[in-house]
């Protein structure tokens, strides 16, 4: 029977040892580079919800950064999933490798339920302000400041809100209103609202949310191109 030449080629066999070498280390630095970036720089998060249109619309991609510091009314975040246990380092790296080479089309963790999926809602009132709903709308006063703006006037982004005609008894349907008395945030905490006002479970029916509840702040809508938009 022939020999095939892996079999007594020491040369040949050096190579190829070194070739599953080199393979394996390419695929460790892979997954500790993505685990990296996702952690301390950037990822990607494909939006399934209509809570964010117009701006942010359903199954479209976003680029979202962990650092949180210093959020501005106006900001789109992401707040941490409702998951009763967190993945992996190496779970969560290797999901991210797959995400990022399918255009977010697969991903292992695709069972999550609704109340696990990672909540994506724009900041509108800081700490310490004073704000009410009405419309739909929210009207924002700072601490020291004497009287009320718009969200739209005192963000210091610019976004747009989805509003449609409700029946009179959807606020009790779905937990939300269009409207509230005023309130004052705390220390430490901020109030977050979808952009689809009468599609989108957020602060008016959680309350105010602090820093510790949110993962990571929104950059840029980056498909479909279409819609490219910084956040």
């Amino acid at each position: 029977m022939k020999q095939k030449l892996y079999d007594y080629s020491f040369d040949v066999k050096k190579q190829r040892r070194r070739t599953i070498v080199s393979v394996i280390l390419f695929f460790l630095i892979v997954f500790a580079g993505v685990s990296f970036v996702r952690n301390f720089a950037l990822f990607t998060v494909r939006s399934r919800s209509v809570s964010m249109q117009p701006d942010i619309p359903s199954d479209s991609c976003a680029v979202f950064t962990p650092i949180v510091k210093n959020l501005l009314r106006g900001d789109v975040v992401m707040l941490k999933p409702r998951r009763a246990s967190s993945p992996s380092v190496f779970m969560a790296a290797a999901d991210a490798v797959v995400r990022f080479f399918t255009a977010q089309q697969y991903s292992f963790f695709r069972s999550e339920t609704a109340s696990e999926q990672p909540e994506i809602r724009r900041v509108v009132a800081l700490p310490g302000d004073t704000l009410y709903m009405k419309g739909y709308v929210v009207f924002v006063r700072p601490a020291g400041d004497s009287h009320f703006l718009t969200e739209f006037e005192r963000s210091e982004k610019s976004y747009n809100v989805h509003i449609v005609s409700v029946s009179s008894d959807w606020d009790s349907a779905i937990g939300v209103s269009g409207s509230f008395e005023a309130r004052t945030l705390g220390s430490g905490e901020y109030f977050v609202l979808g952009d689809n006002r009468t599609g989108a479970l957020d602060s008016r029916l959680w309350g105010a949310v602090r820093l510790d509840d949110i993962k990571a702040k929104g950059l840029a809508v980056y498909f479909p191109f279409a819609k490219f938009r910084l956040l």
